[in-house]
């Protein structure tokens, strides 16, 4: 007894090492994590796997038993498909998060919770560090995707009709298989996709409160296929892209409704997501719209920061186009801390990098960014830098440019046009420019339109003009009640 029990444990230890060769990426702690994270013991794990119905699910539910179980853990036997399905199916998680398959390739590190800067204000830490445990994900999507319905805004019938006849892209058969068990293939994939990109475009034409129910609600969507549909490693990350991208834009349409504490959330756990699709474009992203918020938030330091990590986190994978709206992003940041050097150069290589874009390399999240986008980063950026007149020079050709389907952001646009204009001495045409925008803004469910014309307003009231009092009445009366 004594010495064979040596030599067993040695034999199933050069097995698994003989298996990790086989399966790179492969993390077997990480099962053991996961199942120790919920509460429950190896006989209990295999209780619930046991229990799993085979009609209700597209593998074949293995007879579960807890020395199986231990091998598995231990990296002693590679879990098959229907294993592998069998565990993401009773403890509710991916097979990433299980260990099955590597969270990265090409050898790039990928951005983890320890890259982070403390974020901004509202950022829970300890939540933050739940985030990143084996089954912080699964917990924090069911955090993040829960709405009350008392929040949903009334849509016009012409935003009904819009919606309705972009959801028709989707084949509802393909999604509802998905969801019972069956395979998420390339097709199930595309109508994501393609669904994704409808609701970015309502996005631009109706403001985030408007959409924000819509996109959370396809996020729930696309949660359910990762829970419940069988697919293989490529298929699953391009399902963690598309959630990561989904909790982006609920982030992005949460922050323009001002509500930062629930853009926060989703745009922490999209960036989880982001990590477990191996998608470094998506993930610097959203830490660029993380920076956004910081400086909305009167935190340029924690934005720099924030801006600094997603290009050491990319390591070189962004395209020109990514590159250039990061650099951008980092100009308006380094305005905000009032460093004129640093901002000038993070502007001027936003430029470099726009000017050698290709269109076609660049990923559809980037769609709307362009040379006249990187024109208004920096003519935002030259503002908060005490350099008016050179942001006026910037910002009046991108206004001009800007294209007819982005209506919110020419109203982002004018309203930054108005203040250069006002603090440059121009108040007559930052007055018109301001009630322009106003009437512009109408349309719009958006908390930072009427963030942008309220600072407008205060910087004509600075120069004096007598018109002020009228303009703050025209926003309250259009726009609603804010600090003018």
């Amino acid at each position: 007894m004594h010495t064979t029990r040596p030599r067993t444990v040695t034999a199933e230890q050069e097995r698994a090492r003989r298996l990790r060769t086989r399966h790179p990426g492969w993390e077997p702690h990480r099962l053991r994590e996961a199942r120790q994270a919920l509460g429950w013991s190896r006989p209990t794990l295999a209780r619930k796997i046991r229990a799993i119905s085979s009609s209700d699910v597209a593998f074949t539910p293995p007879i579960a038993n807890e020395q199986t179980i231990m091998r598995h853990e231990r990296g002693w036997a590679y879990p098959s498909e229907d294993w592998q399905a069998a565990y993401t199916h009773a403890m509710g998680t991916g097979r990433v998060d299980l260990g099955f398959c590597t969270r990265e390739t090409h050898g790039t590190p990928a951005i983890t919770h320890r890259a982070l800067p403390s974020g901004p204000p509202a950022t829970d830490d300890g939540w933050v560090r739940k985030l990143w445990a084996a089954q912080g994900l699964a917990d924090a999507w069911e955090e993040v995707t829960t709405i009350d319905r008392r929040e949903f805004t009334a849509l016009t019938g012409l935003t009904l009709l819009d919606a309705a006849r972009e959801w028709l892209v989707a084949d509802p058969a393909r999604i509802a298989a998905a969801l019972s068990g069956r395979r998420a293939d390339g097709a199930v994939i595309a109508d994501l996709t393609t669904t994704m990109d409808a609701l970015r475009r309502l996005d631009d034409k109706l403001g985030g409160k408007a959409v924000n129910g819509m996109i959370v609600e396809q996020l729930r969507l696309v949660v359910r296929v990762l829970r419940n549909a069988s697919y293989t490693q490529p298929e699953g990350q391009a399902l963690y892209g598309i959630a990561a991208e989904l909790a982006r834009m609920a982030g992005w349409t949460a922050q323009d409704s001002g509500d930062h504490a629930t853009a926060q959330r989703l745009y922490l756990t999209g960036l989880r997501a982001a990590h477990e699709a191996d998608n470094p474009g998506i993930a610097a992203n959203i830490l660029r719209c993380m920076a956004a918020q910081a400086c909305d938030l009167h935190d340029a330091p924690t934005a720099v920061e924030l801006l600094r990590s997603a290009r050491a986190g990319a390591r070189g994978r962004l395209t020109r186009t990514e590159n250039a709206i990061i650099a951008g992003q980092l100009a308006v940041a380094h305005g905000h801390t009032g460093n004129r050097d640093a901002t000038q150069a993070a502007a001027d290589e936003a430029h470099d990098h726009i000017r050698q874009a290709q269109p076609d390399e660049a990923p559809p999240y980037v769609y709307w960014a362009s040379a006249h986008t990187i024109a208004y980063y920096t003519g935002t950026a030259m503002i908060s830098a005490g350099n008016p007149d050179a942001a006026v020079s910037y910002l009046q050709p991108a206004t001009d440019e800007i294209a007819d389907d982005m209506p919110r952001d020419l109203v982002f646009f004018r309203s930054k046009l108005a203040v250069a204009h006002a603090r440059a001495g121009a108040s007559e045409t930052a007055l018109d420019l301001a009630h322009q925008t106003i009437e512009d803004a109408a349309p719009f469910a958006s908390a930072r339109s009427r963030d942008y014309i309220a600072e407008a307003c205060r910087a004509i009231r600075a120069t004096g003009h007598p018109g002020a009092d009228d303009l703050a009445e025209h926003a309250r009366t259009i726009v609603g009640p804010t600090d003018l």
